[in-house]
């Protein structure tokens, strides 16, 4: 253990934090019900694209709800008296694993919506395209949470965690979970951010490769003869620019586990509490800044979530957007919508 005297948890990530919720959550409430009223009433909502972003949307709103929970909720009496007396009945646990379990769930969620965004632009003749753009929504909701449910159940089975006094609520954690953990939590972060910057180099490198080589006069000429098809690719292009947004979240989420894992792994205890303390601001970076991606990189939902914030009657089109074209009228596609046993260790 590091002879370096520990370090003050600071106050201000979670007064931070508070402040992004003050501002975000209401405004990703009003996001989520419009989007729950446009599936009811258009099927351009009901495409692969927006089925994978409506579980991505809820993930977040879940990892919200019980961080409140389990965290600021904790300092009100009875609540601190509750969680106290039954945390043998995996109220201390799920509080610590429900970091690392929603985390998991939105890592899986960004890298199924790159790959989606990269197979059709990049690939829409493929075989394997055409069954994601079929998939039905059960389908996907079920690979959604069962995928990274799955790579969590190592860290779901552990249960060996307590309060260190009434006074504080400090969880403690023997020192191998937590260095176990950070490292599959950096593992699994890292993969994110390389398969999605993969799927994002390719879909560029194909886009400069189709684009570069047509001169002014062919390019208006094709945008004349097939406005539509532009259009379409356009807006399928615009989609993937707002995951692209959202993925950057991930590589700052990355940088805070890679520095929480070599704390870790080298037993510095004092950083540890300190990136502990810090966790607030990931966690809301994480979560809140999708709705701004979609009000500001996402024009037509943006406006039918304006629509609905002045009560005003919804001006759904379900004219496809995608930009897919397929030499088979067997499988015609689906499209997106136009309009992510050493020595006991306090934690948190």
């Amino acid at each position: 253990m590091s002879d370096q005297p520990a370090l003050v948890p600071p106050k201000w990530p979670m007064l931070v934090y508070y402040g992004m919720s003050i501002v975000s959550l209401p405004l990703y409430f009003l996001v989520f019900v419009s989007f729950l009223r446009l599936r009811c009433v258009s099927k351009t909502y009901n495409s692969t694209f927006y089925s994978i972003l409506l579980q991505h949307c809820i993930a977040d709103l879940l990892a919200m709800i019980i961080f409140f929970l389990t965290n600021p909720m904790r300092v009100l009496p009875y609540i601190r008296e509750f969680f106290f007396n039954y945390q043998q009945y995996y109220i201390t646990a799920a509080s610590y694993n429900s970091v690392y379990y929603f985390l998991y769930i939105r890592c899986t969620g960004i890298v199924f919506l790159s790959l989606q965004r990269y197979y059709v632009i990049c690939c829409p003749t493929y075989k394997l395209t055409y069954k994601v753009q079929s998939a039905s929504n059960l389908r996907i909701i079920l690979i959604y949470w069962l995928t990274p449910t799955i790579i969590s159940i190592v860290v779901l089975k552990d249960t060996d965690f307590s309060y260190d006094s009434f006074e504080r609520m400090a969880i403690i954690a023997d020192q191998d979970v937590i260095q176990r953990n950070t490292l599959m939590a950096l593992i699994v972060v890292s993969l994110t951010c390389v398969i999605c910057s993969f799927a994002y180099g390719a879909l560029f490198y194909y886009i400069r490769k189709h684009t570069a080589g047509l001169s002014k006069f062919v390019y208006l000429f094709l945008l004349l003869v097939t406005k539509h098809l532009f259009r379409s690719l356009r807006r399928e292009i615009h989609l993937a620019v707002q995951v692209f947004v959202l993925l950057i979240a991930f590589f700052a989420v990355l940088a805070y586990y890679g520095f929480q894992n070599y704390f870790s792994q080298t037993h510095n205890t004092g950083p540890i509490f300190y990136m502990r303390a810090l966790y607030p601001v990931a966690n809301g970076l994480l979560s809140y800044i999708n709705p701004f991606c979609i009000l500001f990189l996402n024009k037509d939902l943006a406006r039918q979530v304006y629509q609905s914030a002045t009560c005003r009657k919804y001006k759904v089109s379900d004219v496809p957007i995608s930009g897919v074209i397929t030499t088979s009228t067997k499988h015609p596609l689906r499209t997106d919508g136009i309009h992510e046993h050493n020595s006991p260790q306090v934690v948190f």
